[in-house]
């Protein structure tokens, strides 16, 4: 029989209450800790079978819709326009554009807002490498006219922006005179140069610009195009309509009055 260090006999002490509530002790925290630790390692693949449960992600899905919407609302009238056929095009569920966008008003109001900053953005872009300013007026016009000749049902929204959600008009309105301010910057900047008389009101003449591409795409789309109709309006915004013979006769007689 071995002997303890205490002089015990070790089968006495092995069988006592104490060692074998100690070895209980031990056997139970070493179950707890198996537990946990299967449990940490099951974790990853308990989060990876919830997030498969979970609804996915698509990609570009704000951007996927408005594209759709954007070629949609540019077809047809306002009412004509479905959510249905907006998701279907979209390739996406009709409640995934309710969620992004609450209502068709709205999807409306992105659609043109969004459009606005991407025009603007484009006629920055191709500016950067016109110097001339008979060539920068000629950018704006060229865009602007190319973009909005596909969206004629836009031009609803320009005459009555009061159409959008009270929460959106202003956006709307924003981005409507930042493409006026464009084009008066490059106006003032004309004038700077001397390409354009002083003391002309480059708003005035902005938006007076503006009004003659709004009017093109209503009432001239039949029997023009937009590269015809930018170099008309270019021609008569810089030049006016009157022959250069005309025009020299013409002068002095105004500068009289």
């Amino acid at each position: 029989m071995r002997i303890s260090r205490l002089g015990e006999p070790r089968a006495e002490v092995e069988n006592s209450p104490t060692a074998t509530a100690l070895t209980g002790t031990a056997n139970s925290r070493l179950a707890v800790e198996q537990i946990v630790e299967a449990r940490r390692k099951s974790l990853p693949a308990l989060m990876t079978r919830k997030e498969k449960r979970g609804r996915p992600t698509t990609p570009f899905l704000r951007e996927r819709i408005l594209h759709s919407a954007s070629e949609l609302f540019g077809e047809r009238d306002f009412d004509l326009v479905v959510i249905d056929e907006v998701a279907a095009r979209a390739k996406v569920g009709k409640g995934s554009v309710y969620r992004q966008f609450g209502s068709k008003e709205e999807l409306y109001a992105a659609v043109v807002i969004s459009g606005f900053m991407q025009l603007q953005a484009e006629i920055r872009e191709a500016l950067a490498g016109n110097t001339s300013m008979r060539d920068q007026i000629a950018t704006i016009v060229r865009h602007t006219l190319a973009y909005f000749w596909d969206r004629q049902q836009f031009f609803v929204l320009l005459r009555d922006p009061k159409a959008l959600p009270r929460r959106l008009e202003q956006e709307y309105r924003t981005q409507r005179a930042e493409l006026a301010r464009l084009a008066s910057g490059v106006l003032a900047e004309g004038i700077a140069s001397g390409a354009i008389r002083s003391g002309l009101d480059t708003r005035v003449a902005a938006e007076s610009l503006l009004g003659m591409l709004r009017g093109i795409n209503r009432y001239c789309r039949e029997y023009s195009n937009p590269d015809g109709a930018a170099q008309t309006v270019v021609s008569i915004f810089l030049n006016g309509c009157i022959a250069s013979r005309a025009a020299a006769e013409i002068a002095p007689a105004v500068l009289a009055r």
